[in-house]
């Protein structure tokens, strides 16, 4: 999972590295806005556009802001949209144990407020950042004026997902024992850039990145701290991020409210393909119960892969537009 994860970080960056619009090519490669927090520590915060309500953008597990490279700028050309590094990402820096969702709302709410950036705001959520906009959402109702999730994570999903398919389980939690590994000895400082066999836990960025765009790819995997993060973010969703939604859950009302499947997630290693199916049915109702939050909410199948925002973005694009109307119509 680790692997796939650093393989997804560089792929990301090379997106972001050739997307079409008003990004430059190295955007990705230097901080943005880096916005000090109470504790002294700092959020990479990113903003385009103009207008209201602000659209915040959270990347899923093992991505930074760069995720959103393809939507973000098309955003911006309705309202003002945000994205942020959460602690371990990017260039924010490193925040206290553990990286539950509770951890990450409080500093994005933080650093929300130190940058003056008014809500309510329309949280878009991928993967694992699902969880923090729900939590965000029942612990902050009057700062939410929308939501869409993307492909997202569900409270306790790795139970129900052992339940109908535990042979994918028991390969993902094989392979994610295996990149643990890696993570540890590069933690514990015994595997470091450029050694024997750094190449085969962590790939190298692609070559055809531009140089910066590498050189900043190659210093992150061989920072220890950052896999701390992540490493604790993952091992908080079946534990206290998942306990946390559950406490805290409560209707949301009419709150506009979109929920995007990916109708690939589940089809592919390490799910074998008797497992799929069921996999996949399961994946669907857990957001359909996601979007059952709202009276207004809806689960839209999406002909992609799990990362939505780079497969089809077009799709992600067109629901925040269509939150984003919703919340404007509310307020003449």
């Amino acid at each position: 999972m680790l692997k796939e994860m650093l393989v997804a970080a560089a792929t990301l960056l090379a997106t972001a590295a050739n997307a079409a619009g008003p990004l430059p090519p190295s955007t990705y490669a230097k901080p943005a806005r880096l916005v000090a927090l109470p504790d002294g520590r700092k959020i990479n915060l990113f903003c385009l556009g103009s207008g209201a309500p602000t659209v915040v953008l959270d990347a899923g597990w093992g991505s930074g802001m760069s995720a959103w490279a393809k939507v973000q700028p098309a955003i911006a050309e309705t309202t003002r949209v945000c994205a942020f590094d959460r602690p371990g990402m990017g260039f924010s820096d490193e925040g206290p144990l553990p990286r539950d969702a509770r951890a990450v709302v409080a500093d994005e709410r933080a650093a929300l407020k130190a940058a003056r950036v008014k809500g309510p705001y329309v949280l878009v959520g991928h993967s694992m950042a699902g969880l923090h906009v729900r939590l965000y959402a029942s612990l902050y109702p009057k700062e939410v004026a929308g939501a869409v999730l993307v492909d997202p994570s569900n409270p306790h999903q790795a139970r129900r997902f052992a339940e109908v398919a535990p042979k994918g389980a028991a390969m993902n939690d094989k392979m994610m024992g295996m990149m643990r590994g890696c993570a540890d000895k590069v933690v514990a400082g015994t595997l470091k850039p450029g050694e024997p066999g750094f190449s085969l836990c962590f790939p190298p960025p692609p070559a055809t990145l531009p140089e910066d765009v590498r050189a900043v790819t190659l210093q992150r995997q061989g920072e220890g701290w950052r896999y701390r993060m992540q490493a604790s973010e993952v091992d908080s969703m079946a534990g206290s991020s998942s306990a946390d939604i559950d406490r805290t859950r409560r209707p949301l009302g009419d709150l506009p409210w979109i929920v995007l499947t990916a109708e690939g997630t589940g089809k592919g290693p390490p799910t074998p393909v008797e497992e799929q199916a069921a996999m996949g049915q399961v994946w669907k109702a857990m957001h359909d119960e996601a979007a059952g939050l709202s009276t207004r909410g809806e689960n839209r199948m999406v002909a992609s892969g799990h990362n939505i925002q780079t497969e089809k973005p077009e799709a992600v694009i067109a629901a925040v537009n269509e939150v984003v109307a919703a919340v404007r119509a509310e307020r003449r």
